[in-house]
């Protein structure tokens, strides 16, 4: 447990190590993330055991507070002073957590114990923060208060995710590893609009850039716009 665990940090410029922190914690595959908050900058990294918040200059703990439980695999979304945490291995999690918090004891602002997808992220959009299952289904919380706006939105057709979804305006696109991107309207009602098809399989998630969405399928990579 915890064996050979660390985080480093190097400076990009001379590739010289700058400062190392062992970690006793199980292994992670969610990436750390910079959250802003009002004394600076927090590196934020997940854990089984722990969520850790690490000063990036130094290296140096600043909170830390209860982990999922679970392997963490999703990457930390964040959205209205929330940093949001979550794992769906061998059990679902979510923690909405205030990076903020005056102490540990109110560090965490709600949590939710279902639903959660074991390698796809949760996506936040406007008011709302949508998690998705394996199998595609979505639930949808309100992102301040985790208040159930809906469970049990569903896609046309039985599908597997292993990439996360993406948003841009008022449309979220969700890609099944049978290359289906499903269009669902974001908002409190579940509606899906349309499905498109690359006709090959996908992990890996979609990129939006400059107007233009990126998918990489198994044998090739499309740029839509």
């Amino acid at each position: 447990m915890g064996a050979d665990s660390r985080i480093l940090a190097f400076d990009r410029l001379t590739g010289k190590e700058v400062w190392r922190i062992e970690r006793n914690n199980r292994r992670s595959w969610a990436t750390p993330v910079l959250v802003k908050t009002a004394t600076g900058v927090d590196l934020v990294a997940s854990g089984a055991e722990n969520v850790i918040a690490y000063d990036p200059d130094t290296g140096r703990e600043r909170w830390r507070t209860e982990g999922t439980k679970s392997h963490p695999i999703p990457s930390f979304v964040q959205a209205h002073g929330l940093v949001f945490a979550s794992a769906g291995s061998q059990s679902k999690v979510l923690l909405a957590l205030r990076a903020d918090a005056k102490d540990d004891a109110s560090r965490i602002a709600w949590r939710y114990n279902k639903g959660t997808a074991y390698v796809a992220s949760p996506i936040a959009v406007g008011d709302y923060l949508y998690i998705f299952s394996d199998t595609g289904i979505t639930t949808c919380l309100d992102a301040r208060t985790g208040a159930v706006i809906y469970e049990g939105g569903r896609v046309p057709v039985p599908a597997t995710f292993r990439a996360s979804a993406v948003a841009f305006g008022d449309k979220i696109l969700m890609t099944s590893e049978d290359g289906d991107t499903f269009v669902m309207r974001a908002g409190p009602k579940h509606e899906i609009l349309r499905t498109n098809s690359i006709g090959e399989p996908v992990w890996a998630s979609p990129a939006l850039a400059a107007g233009t969405l990126y998918i990489r399928g198994d044998r090739h990579l499309y740029a839509i716009r």
